[in-house]
């Protein structure tokens, strides 16, 4: 599948700022599965490029003294071939040249969003009682937290830990993952969050879309196996990988501070568009 990817951030402050520093991770790796055609990030200021501790390709801009309105867009071409069964082969995301491999263990631990409660921990019991170890079982159990945390904009936000999306019963796909990196964790295994795009088609997803890999290490298998839990399927050639962490502030595409401009206002269009090849 070839996607065809315009992501554009659009910032107004009330006041200029006197500073601003952002973290990019806007630039999807090439892998196995995915391959660049072309890529192009507009921002203002000088950015430098470098690998974070997940191995995420990470731009940072720094601007002393920017306008009141900020505007940064990537747009570009990537040609992404399937996942068989949601396997991720050839992982360059544990991997780059200037950090060591992240072990799987490491996903196990837990984050302020990512915290274990007893509600998870029992619908993961009860809707695997013989553990998670397989891609199909992780499909289960992501239909089942898609059944128990409807699809539901406007309830949450980034700062909504999987505890609150599960108790008010309605999230959108960055909670669906981190509900389910709480549900994999309870049941000993490790998982991650992706942030990335997705040809939305007639998902209930949006452009700009969150899932989930799944360490599957038993039985003679050490593989991550990428869930889409909102839409409760693989995910595939439809899904742009950008960044992967512990939960969305690691792998967030834009994350900042800024030190002055009083009231900020924030719109994101995303748009991708799917060719055959």
């Amino acid at each position: 599948m070839r996607l065809i990817i315009q992501h554009d951030t659009h910032y107004h402050y009330d006041d200029a700022p006197k500073h601003l520093i952002q973290l990019l991770r806007l630039s999807p790796l090439e892998d196995a599965h995915q391959r660049v055609v072309e890529w192009r990030i507009s921002a203002p200021g000088k950015q430098t490029a470098f690998r974070d501790a997940f191995g995420n390709l990470t731009h940072s801009h720094m601007l002393s003294h920017p306008p009141s309105d900020v505007h940064l867009r990537v747009s570009g071409i990537v040609d992404i071939a399937p996942l068989v069964m949601g396997v991720v082969q050839g992982d360059q995301y544990l991997q780059s040249s200037n950090s060591q491999s992240v072990p799987a263990i490491a996903y196990l631990v837990p984050t302020p969003l990512t915290a274990s409660f007893a509600a998870i921990e029992l619908l993961a019991k009860q809707t695997l009682p013989h553990g998670l170890q397989t891609g199909l079982d992780a499909l289960i159990l992501a239909r089942a937290i898609c059944q128990a945390v409807l699809y539901i904009s406007g309830n949450t936000d980034v700062t909504s830990t999987a505890e609150q999306a599960f108790a008010m019963a309605s999230g959108v796909c960055q909670d669906h993952a981190h509900v389910m990196i709480v549900a994999c964790r309870s049941l000993g295994v490790s998982a991650r969050y992706v942030s990335g795009y997705v040809d939305p088609g007639n998902s209930r997803a949006a452009a700009s879309h969150a899932w989930v890999d799944v360490w599957l290490g038993n039985h003679g298998q050490s593989q991550w196996v990428s869930i889409d839990v909102t839409n409760g399927i693989y995910a595939s050639d439809s899904h742009c990988r950008l960044a992967i962490g512990r939960d969305y502030l690691d792998a967030c595409p834009v994350r900042g501070m800024r030190e002055g401009g009083q009231t900020e206002a924030l719109d994101v269009t995303v748009t991708v568009q799917s060719l055959q090849q």
